[in-house]
């Protein structure tokens, strides 16, 4: 009967001991899962503040119409598209490139 308590008692240390280290494998995934969390919601922000295509074909077909308008009044001018692009980015608050 003592053997037989023996072989129990190793039996539930083991199994204790496998269910540590399951529990530490998932407190690793779960501290993946709350950084990966995280990096979407950082994400999701950024896209957030970027212009959508519709604003961005806006702008572009806007600055053209403004780059037509200055040529047309000042035939000498040296401004070119990018120019125009650059002041309107400045103008809106926009960053990066407009295309």
């Amino acid at each position: 009967m003592r053997h037989s308590l023996d072989g129990s008692d190793r039996l539930v240390v083991r199994k204790n001991q496998e269910i540590s280290e399951l529990n530490s494998r998932l407190a690793t995934k779960d501290e993946t899962i709350a950084e990966l969390g995280e990096q979407i919601d950082r994400l999701e922000c950024e896209l957030a503040t970027r212009p959508t295509q519709s604003e961005t074909s806006a702008t572009v077909v806007e600055a053209a119409d403004l780059l037509n308008q200055l040529k047309a009044d000042r035939k000498k001018s040296r401004a070119n598209l990018g120019d125009i692009e650059a002041v309107l980015r400045l103008l809106m608050g926009i960053s990066g490139s407009i295309s």
